[in-house]
């Protein structure tokens, strides 16, 4: 099975945390021996890039050969649908069809009617309208993402070997992160634990995403829309609980977990949760639900699904 993967997210030199939960999808589709080629380009840094990625994808399809595209995030798979050479699967990821941006959400809704849609939590078949939608989220490295010593992942990052810390899961440059409301969350909890320490996830490689996983006590989310964010399981996966506002899949994710919680957008009622995180530490429980998700078992679930698109093509 050839299968061209066609992306507006994708790791580079500059920017080595972009899209990289595309890149480890494909590797693990790669370990199941498909063999699998990657177009990207960046949607962030020049609107024009993507009429210059429509008319690499044509070149690309025509030269390829490929058995089925699988494009990420709708505006990708608009581009996609627009031919018929090869079967479209496209990965709606949640901030394409959120309605932050009114017209990308219409693109996907017409998108998703022309392809195979896939979504990353059941909330999303509800927002793009289509009942035959599959939900199949980003999958997590939990090969790369596991327990380490605190300790030495904090000397890693030149972090302070004692002090509580606090991380918000995402750029602060994002808006969407609100790093304003983790910011006023931390401040609540420092009434109880005034020697919290705060960072944020952002310009690291990997492997230091990895050890920032390990070294803090408590992720944080305060999003204002998400589908089911791949760093929340990493953090799971690491053993580290995890607070947030309900967005997304995310409460789901989260329910019964020892240490996590769910709470309103209100900065004293997350404080207080982190504060309690803080105390509940890790369990075995957080990782084990990251596992749930776990890019092995996502990559056959994908190839099922390729393989589904194809037998119904002949």
């Amino acid at each position: 099975m050839k299968i061209l993967v066609f992306t507006n997210m994708y790791p580079s030199q500059a920017k080595p945390w972009f899209g990289s939960f595309v890149e480890e999808q494909v590797a693990a589709l790669q370990r199941l021996g498909l063999e699998v080629s990657v177009l990207s380009f960046d949607g962030t840094e020049d609107r024009l890039n993507y009429l210059r990625a429509a008319r690499t994808f044509r070149r690309e399809l025509r030269r390829g050969r490929f058995d089925l595209v699988h494009a990420h995030y709708g505006l990708t798979g608009a581009i996609a649908v627009t031919q018929r050479r090869s079967p479209v699967v496209t990965t709606f990821h949640g901030g394409d069809y959120s309605g932050l941006i009114p017209w990308h959400a219409v693109v996907s809704r017409v998108v998703a009617r022309v392809c195979t849609p896939v979504v990353v939590t059941p909330e999303g078949v509800d927002r793009l309208g289509v009942r035959h939608a599959v939900v199949i989220p980003a999958g997590v490295d939990c090969e790369l993402f596991r327990p380490a010593d605190r300790r030495e992942a904090r000397r890693e990052l030149g972090l302070d070997p004692t002090a509580p810390y606090a991380l918000l899961l995402g750029a602060r440059m994002d808006r969407n992160k609100r790093s304003d409301l983790f910011d006023a969350a931390v401040a609540e909890a420092r009434k109880a634990i005034p020697d919290l320490r705060s960072i944020a996830l952002e310009g690291l490689g990997r492997t230091q995403v990895v050890a920032l996983m390990n070294a803090v006590d408590v992720g944080v989310l305060t999003s204002d829309y998400e589908g089911l964010p791949v760093a929340v399981r990493e953090a799971l996966a690491c053993l580290t609980p995890i607070v947030a506002v309900p967005v997304g899949g995310v409460p789901a994710l989260l329910r019964g977990l020892p240490g996590c919680a769910v709470v309103r957008r209100e900065p004293a009622e997350l404080g207080t949760a982190i504060a309690t995180a803080l105390e509940a530490g890790g369990s075995p429980a957080l990782r084990e639900r990251a596992e749930e998700t776990s890019a092995a078992a996502v990559a056959k679930r994908l190839a099922e699904l390729y393989s589904d698109v194809l037998d119904r093509r002949r």
